[in-house]
């Protein structure tokens, strides 16, 4: 049976771009907390009252242009997965649903065989248009 190992591998890979997206999202924010101590600790204390006020300086600081980059490449990164993965899901759930009225019923559905039989030629094209999606090119 096709679609058991096929619907495995989909899930797998929906899992793995989830855990791949959180995984670049906390260390982006883990540097940018860094950059921003960094910066913070590099200015002479005649600039700040105290502490109190140092700490004040770190929470309310507007991201700079480069972070603001760095978390716009992030998202645009995920949205690639999230097209990467929505391909697999657009291009084999009328094949599945397909093969399971055959299963169940016997016969196609016209609906199903019809999106089935053009979606799943259709694949390459989709991963193509993924690829070429945006500045976030693989």
């Amino acid at each position: 049976f096709f679609y058991a190992p096929l619907w495995f591998i989909i899930a797998t890979i929906t899992v793995m771009m989830i855990m791949l997206t959180r995984l670049i999202r906390r260390e982006e924010r883990q540097v940018i907390e860094m950059q921003k101590h960094s910066r913070v600790l590099q200015r002479p204390d005649s600039e700040f009252e105290g502490d109190l006020r140092r700490e004040q300086h770190v929470q309310m600081r507007i991201p700079t242009r480069q972070e603001s980059m760095r978390l716009e490449r992030s998202k645009q990164m995920f949205h690639q997965a999230v097209f990467y993965v929505g391909v697999f899901y657009i291009t084999y759930v009328f094949a599945t649903l397909n093969r399971l009225a055959q299963l169940i019923g016997g016969d196609s559905v016209y609906a199903f065989m019809l999106l089935h039989s053009f979606l799943t030629p259709m694949q390459g094209f989709l991963n193509a248009l993924v690829y070429r999606h945006g500045p976030c090119v693989a």
